[in-house]
C-alpha cells in the first residue's frame, strides 16, 4: 500500500492537469423505432446563453455522433432526420463538475409528415439513488463500488437490502424476488449465491427494488429485486479488467457487445479466486435441575474458492412489435476449505473432563447451468403486450469431507485415543419452469387488465455416503447415520388475474387473486421411506397509490403471501460438520401464510427524497431453524413450524443532495416479532426485533473521479434469540484516464474492523453464546480498460457545408 497510493495519486494528479481546460464532449447513438442506425442524422448542438453559439453534426453509419470542445453552460440539443420526429433535449449543463455526456440511445419516431410535431425532453442527470413511487434504482454504473466487486456484494449496499445470517437476501426484512434483466431466477438459495457471487459488478447498469411490485409478482413477500445488466452502444463495444485484493482475492473479468438493427449480442466471461480466514468459539451451558455443566469449543478456519462464470444474453426483433431473446450462463465453484477445531466439556466448577480436537477438510465442486428463453408480443395498442419466459437450469455439486478427532488430556497432550471419518456427498438439481403474462389497457387507458400464470418442476436427487476407519484393521465401515439417499420431485402452479383502474389523473386502485398449487415428493432411499404433499392456497392483493404534484405519493396495500419450505428445509440429510451440532431438514414442514399490511408516504423533489413505511403482518405456520440439546455434548438444529407470529415494521429509505458533488442516502429498518402465549411459556420463545441500516454516500469531481462509501449494521431475532453483527464499510476510489478508457478503482473494505457476528440462542435447557470472525479487511485494485471503437471524425467537406447551413438558418 506504501508504494500503491503514491502510485495512484501521481495519475489523478497527471490526469487532473490533463483536463484542465474548460471544454466539453457529448456523444450518443440515434436509432430509429426498428433499432436501426440512423446515418447522416442531424444533430445540433446550442447554447441556452448565445443563440449564436452552436455546432453541427452528422451520425455516421453506426448512428453514432460526437461533439467536442465545448465551452461550459446550458444548451440545447436538437436531433432530426427526414421523415421522422424531431427530439429535442434541453438543459444539459457542462461544467467542471461534469464536462461529458453519453446521451446512450436517441429513438425517433417515424411518421413522415411535415407538420409533426416536436418532441421536447427535459434531461435530467442520474444520480447514484433515484425514488420513486416508494421504489428504489441504484445507478450501479455511477459507483465506484461496482469495479472489482461482484453483484452479491453490490446488493448489500443497495438500500433496504440486506443479508441474513445464512447470506439469503432480504427487503425490509422479507425474502424478494430475484430478477436478471426482468427475467425470474428460479434458482434455490444455495444457487443464487453462487450465480450473484459469479457475477461481475462492472456488467450491471442499474439494480431496481420494487416495495410496491407489478402485478405478476405482487404476492411476493419481499417485494422484487431486478438486477439490470449493460447492454452496449450501437456498434462492437468491449471491457476488461483485472483485479487483486490483500485479502488473498484476484480474478479477471471480459465483456463484449455487438448491436445492430434488431439484433444484440452481450457475452461477459471471467474468474474470481477468493481467500476467506476467521475463527470463533461456541459457550454452552447447559441447565439440569439442580445443577449445569458447559460445552465449550474454539476454530479457526481457512477457506479457499475460485469461481468462473460466463454469460450471453442475445436479442432479436423480429418485427417493431416481437423479439426474442435468449439467455445462456454458467457458474462454477472449486473449494478446498480447512478447519480446526478444539471441544472441551467442563463440569460445574468449569474444570476440563473431556478434551478434543478435531480437523475437517472439506473440498468439492459446484457447478450451475441456465437456458432461459423469452418471447415479447406488442400490438399496436400501446401497452397491450404478451410475454412468454422459459426457463432450465442444472446445477450438480460434489462435496469430500475428511474428518481426524485426537483426544487429549487436560494439558493438552495425546491420550492415544483418536478417530477418522470421511463423507461424500453428490447433488443434482434440474429445474424448469415456464411463466407467461398479458397486459391489455382499456378505456382509453384508464383501465388495465393483467393475467398470466405459473409453472415450475423441480427434481433434486441427494446421495451420501459415509465411513469410519476401524482402528484393529484399519478398514472402512459404513457409517450408517450419515448415510443418506433420496429424490425431490416439487411442481408449483399458479394462476393470476389483476385490474388496476385510474380513479383521477394522478390516483389509482388495482386488485387481484392468485391461487397456486403446490405438490411435493420425497423418496427416502435409504429409510424405505416415501412423504408427500399437495396443497392450494389463494392469494389477493389489492393497492391504492395517490400521488400530489408529482411530488408527494403514497401508497397503501394488502398482500396474502406464501413462503414454501424447498429442498434445503426439507432435505433429511443429515450435516456432518459439526460433529456436536447436528443439522437436518423436516420433510413435515407446512406452507407458512401471512396477511401483509404495508402503508407508504413518500416525497420526492429535485434535491432529496424521502420514504417512510409502516406494516402489519399476521403470519401463521412459521417455519424457523430451531435448535434443541440431545444430549450434554449433542445439540440438533432442524427446520420447525411454530405456531405463528406477529411482525410490527417500520422503516424508512431518504436521500439528499448536498451539492453538485455529493449525494447522501440513508435506509433503516426495524421489525418488532411477537410470539403466542404457548410458543414464549413452553417453547421459551423470545419476542425480539431485528435492526438494518445502510449509510452511503457519493462524490463525484469533473465526472472523471468518483468516491463512494457504504456502511451497514443489522441486527436479527429469531425465536430463541438474537444475531448481532458488527459494522460493515466499504469505500471505493475511481478515476477515469485516457478519454475514460481506463479505469483505476481502489476498494478499501473494513478498513477498522473485521466482520463479527454473535448469536445468542435460549433454549428450555441450555443457554449458547456463538461467535465467529472473518477477516474481511481488504485492499483491492483494479484496473479496466474500454475497447469501444472510436468515433469516426465527419469529412472537413461535410463540416463546411453544415456550417454554410448553420450560418444560413441564423
Amino acid at each position: 500500500m506504501r508504494i500503491l497510493l503514491p502510485l495512484l495519486t501521481c495519475l489523478f494528479g497527471f490526469e487532473a492537469f490533463s483536463q484542465s481546460s474548460p471544454i466539453g464532449i457529448i456523444i450518443g447513438n440515434v436509432l430509429d423505432e426498428k433499432k436501426k442506425a440512423l446515418e447522416s442524422a442531424t444533430v445540433q448542438l446550442s447554447s441556452l446563453n448565445d443563440s449564436l453559439q452552436s455546432k453541427m453534426v452528422l451520425t455516421d453509419k453506426d448512428g453514432a455522433f460526437e461533439i467536442s470542445d465545448i465551452p461550459f453552460g446550458y444548451y440545447r440539443l436538437q436531433v432530426s432526420y427526414i421523415g421522422f420526429t424531431t427530439i429535442t433535449i434541453d438543459s444539459i449543463f457542462f461544467r467542471a463538475e461534469r464536462y461529458d455526456f453519453n446521451m446512450n440511445d436517441i429513438t425517433l419516431a417515424g411518421g413522415g409528415s411535415s407538420n409533426m410535431m416536436e418532441q421536447v425532453i427535459i434531461y435530467a442527470e442520474r444520480p447514484l439513488i433515484q425514488s420513486k413511487d416508494g421504489n428504489i434504482t441504484f445507478n450501479a454504473g455511477e459507483s465506484a463500488l461496482s469495479a472489482g466487486s461482484n453483484a452479491s456484494d453490490l446488493l448489500t449496499n443497495v438500500p433496504l437490502v440486506t443479508k441474513d445470517p445464512d447470506g439469503k437476501l432480504l427487503v425490509r426484512g422479507k425474502e424478494p424476488k430475484i430478477l436478471i434483466d426482468d427475467k425470474p431466477v428460479e434458482l434455490s438459495l444455495q444457487q443464487l449465491q453462487d450465480l450473484l457471487e459469479a457475477m461481475p459488478g462492472s456488467s450491471i447498469e442499474k439494480i431496481e427494488v420494487m416495495t410496491n411490485p407489478p402485478p405478476q409478482y405482487a404476492n411476493e413477500e419481499g417485494g422484487v429485486i431486478n438486477i439490470v445488466t449493460r447492454k452496449g452502444s450501437v456498434g462492437k463495444s468491449g471491457r476488461i479488467s483485472v483485479y487483486a485484493g490483500t485479502r488473498g482475492e484476484k480474478g479477471a473479468n471480459a465483456n463484449f457487445n455487438y448491436r445492430r438493427q434488431g439484433f444484440s449480442v452481450n457475452l461477459n466471461a471471467g474468474a474470481a479466486n477468493n481467500i476467506y480466514n476467521g475463527n470463533g468459539y461456541s459457550k454452552r451451558e447447559n441447565v439440569f435441575s439442580d445443577s449445569s455443566n458447559y460445552f465449550n469449543t474454539e476454530n479457526s478456519y481457512r477457506n479457499k474458492n475460485t469461481r468462473p462464470n460466463f454469460r450471453t444474453n442475445i436479442n432479436y426483433d423480429i418485427n417493431k412489435f416481437q423479439s426474442l431473446n435468449l439467455v445462456v450462463q454458467y457458474n462454477g465453484n472449486n473449494f478446498n476449505n480447512h478447519s480446526l477445531t478444539e471441544i472441551a466439556n467442563l463440569n460445574n466448577a468449569k474444570s476440563i473432563t473431556r478434551l478434543s480436537e478435531r480437523s475437517l477438510d472439506n473440498s468439492g465442486e459446484s457447478y450451475n447451468g441456465g437456458l432461459n428463453l423469452s418471447y415479447t408480443l406488442k400490438t399496436k395498442r400501446p401497452g397491450e403486450a404478451l410475454k412468454l419466459y422459459n426457463n432450465y437450469n442444472y446445477s450438480s455439486s460434489e462435496t469430500n469431507r475428511d474428518f481426524y478427532q485426537q483426544f487429549l488430556n487436560s494439558d493438552r497432550t495425546p491420550n492415544g485415543m483418536d478417530s477418522t471419518q470421511k463423507q461424500a456427498t453428490d447433488n443434482t438439481t434440474k429445474t424448469y419452469s415456464t411463466r407467461l403474462n398479458y397486459d391489455l389497457p382499456l378505456n382509453d387507458n384508464k383501465t388495465f387488465l393483467s393475467a398470466g400464470g405459473f409453472y415450475t418442476y423441480t427434481d433434486a436427487r441427494v446421495n451420501s455416503d459415509a465411513s469410519f476407519l476401524r482402528k484393529s484393521d484399519l478398514n472402512w465401515v459404513p457409517l450408517s447415520a450419515l448415510i443418506n439417499q433420496f429424490k425431490f420431485n416439487q411442481q408449483v402452479g399458479t394462476f393470476r388475474g389483476s385490474v388496476k383502474q385510474m380513479l383521477a389523473k394522478h390516483t389509482s386502485v388495482t386488485a387481484g387473486v392468485a391461487a397456486e398449487y403446490t405438490n411435493f415428493h420425497f423418496n427416502l432411499y435409504t429409510a424405505a421411506t416415501e412423504a408427500s404433499n399437495q396443497y392450494w392456497s389463494y392469494l389477493p392483493f389489492a393497492n391504492f397509490n395517490k400521488n400530489w404534484d408529482q411530488q408527494w405519493n403514497l401508497t397503501a396495500s394488502y398482500r396474502k403471501t406464501i413462503r414454501r419450505p424447498g429442498s434445503r428445509e426439507l432435505n433429511p440429510t443429515v450435516d456432518s460438520a459439526d460433529a456436536y451440532t447436528i443439522r437436518t431438514g423436516n420433510t413435515e414442514l407446512k406452507p407458512s401464510l401471512a396477511h401483509n399490511f404495508d402503508l407508504v408516504l413518500g416525497r420526492t423533489h429535485n434535491s432529496f427524497y424521502a420514504n417512510i413505511g409502516l406494516g402489519y403482518n399476521m403470519v401463521n405456520d412459521v417455519f424457523a431453524q430451531i435448535r434443541s440439546r440431545l444430549s450434554d455434548t449433542t445439540t440438533q438444529i432442524t427446520w420447525e413450524n411454530i405456531s405463528g407470529r406477529r411482525e410490527y415494521e417500520v422503516s424508512t429509505w431518504s436521500g439528499y443532495t448536498l451539492n453538485r458533488h455529493t449525494r447522501v442516502n440513508l435506509s433503516v429498518s426495524y421489525s418488532y416479532n411477537t410470539y403466542s402465549a404457548f410458543d414464549k411459556e413452553v417453547r421459551k420463545y423470545r419476542n425480539g426485533g431485528s435492526f438494518t441500516s445502510n449509510l452511503n454516500g457519493n462524490y463525484v469531481w469533473k465526472q472523471l473521479y468518483t468516491a463512494t462509501g457504504s456502511f451497514t449494521f443489522n441486527r436479527f431475532a429469531n425465536p430463541q434469540g438474537t444475531v448481532r453483527s458488527s459494522l460493515s464499510m466499504n469505500l471505493g476510489l475511481q478515476a477515469k484516464m485516457l478519454d475514460k478508457k481506463l479505469t483505476l478503482t481502489l476498494n478499501v473494505i473494513d478498513p477498522f474492523t473485521q466482520q463479527k457476528n454473535t448469536t445468542f440462542t435460549y433454549g428450555t435447557n441450555f443457554n449458547l453464546e456463538n461467535y465467529s470472525s472473518t477477516r474481511s479487511r481488504n485492499y483491492r485494485l483494479t484496473v479496466g480498460y474500454n475497447l469501444s471503437r472510436t468515433q469516426k471524425k465527419v469529412p472537413a467537406s461535410t463540416k463546411q457545408s453544415l456550417q454554410k447551413a448553420l450560418q444560413q438558418v441564423k
